[in-house]
């Protein structure tokens, strides 16, 4: 399944207004353990971009390479980064980034995933995309989004009024 599609209904409670509303996965990151030295394998389906040295962006140098795949198909890339430079790194990084149109398969993430053992995600991405007949617009979205890391808490949760 590459996309969602999710039914909005707008002041309806019969829902007899349905509005479509597109979800897709829009990008992943994954960390896993590999053997000691193993590099990240050829992908079916992708071509190697490039494989190049990462330099240190930051005072903590993390990896040493970084290999970056474009889908034969799409613009799907794929960034695996290898050769870890900290001990309490995992060996792999893997950044899989979805073509805007078509968004994350399972198929792309398997192809992934099959290389890698004891992974965790680490983030994943969500596009939602609202038809312009369901009233989300730019200002709907600034006045009731919130954007960034965020914690529930209790406390807040139970003096907070759903939205209207």
């Amino acid at each position: 399944m590459r996309r969602g599609t999710l039914a909005l209904a707008a002041n309806s409670p019969s829902g007899s207004d349905m509005k479509p509303i597109n979800v897709q996965l829009d990008r992943v990151q994954i960390l896993s353990w590999a053997p000691r030295g193993r590099k990240p394998p050829l992908l079916k389906g992708y071509k190697i971009v490039r494989d190049s040295f990462v330099r240190c962006q930051t005072t903590t140098a993390t990896y040493a390479r970084s290999r970056q795949y474009q889908s034969t198909t799409d613009d799907t890339k794929i960034f695996w980064q290898y050769q870890r430079l900290k001990g309490w790194l995992k060996p792999w990084k893997v950044t899989i980034v979805a073509d805007d149109e078509t968004g994350l398969s399972y198929e792309q993430i398997h192809a992934v995933l099959k290389y890698c053992r004891f992974y965790r995600f680490l983030t994943i991405e969500i596009a939602v995309d609202f038809c312009s007949s369901s009233g989300i617009d730019k200002r709907f979205v600034r006045q009731h989004a919130v954007f960034g890391k965020s914690r529930r808490y209790a406390k807040r949760d139970s003096q907070c009024s759903p939205l209207r």
